[in-house]
């Protein structure tokens, strides 16, 4: 069964648990952030215990910009997104602040909307509570403060959470990596597997920053995904 869904397409990959800055300007998503304050959009009514306003966030394959017509454009899979905070400007534009919630995958468009901003058909994707193999999340979370630290973060890191799932999500919104892999990793559709794979790709980054003489300046996460 699927639902209807208001969508703000990026040029990145929202993941459970990471805030989201946006800055508004253009008119359709002035439209958008309207209709969630006013409750007039309809935000993800299947999901229970919802605390704010809700849209979809999902990544753009190629370019800037899609239209109504470019659908194939957007990946399969996108991040519910709840509305935090807002902050309007007297120029007319507006800042908000999201936090990443479910996954869901996008179905095709709600022709029947009549909004000036894309929404979607979407199916809710739930999190398997599959097993994870005995010391892999400590080998992440090593991993991670020894990526962390080669990248010249310094003091202490964040606590990272216990819980597979919350520390799968925390990692990979906390490394610096291709549109692409940000991608494949919110579609992986479990903790066990995400894990194993942010672990190949700790691995791959420390041996690159081994290797190089100099790293591109990054800003990594200081503080885990909210697990509310």
């Amino acid at each position: 069964m699927s639902e209807s869904l208001p969508l703000f397409p990026l040029g990145t990959t929202l993941f459970p648990g990471q805030l989201l800055p946006l800055h508004v300007f253009e008119q359709r998503y002035h439209d958008l952030l309207a209709d969630l304050v006013s409750g007039s959009s309809s935000s993800t009514p299947g999901v229970t215990g919802r605390r704010g306003p809700r849209f979809g966030v999902v990544a753009i394959r190629s370019g800037h910009e899609v239209g109504a017509r470019d659908l194939p454009q957007l990946h399969p899979v996108g991040c519910v997104a709840e509305l935090v905070e807002v902050q309007p400007h007297p120029d007319g534009t507006s800042d908000l602040v999201a936090l990443g919630r479910e996954r869901f995958r996008l179905l095709g468009l709600d022709g029947s909307a009549g909004t000036s901003y894309l929404t979607g058909l979407v199916q809710w994707l739930e999190e398997p509570l599959t097993p994870t193999p005995p010391g892999l999340s400590a080998q992440v979370t090593d991993l991670f403060g020894r990526y962390r630290a080669a990248l010249g973060g310094a003091g202490e890191g964040p606590v990272l959470p216990r819980d597979p799932t919350v520390l799968s999500w925390a990692v990979a919104g906390s490394m610096a990596l291709h549109p692409g892999e940000r991608q494949h990793l919110l579609e992986v559709p479990d903790a066990a597997q995400r894990l194993q794979h942010l672990r190949r790709l700790l691995r791959r980054e420390l041996v690159l920053a081994a290797t190089m003489p100099s790293l591109p300046a990054t800003e990594i996460g200081r503080r885990p995904p909210d697990p509310r």
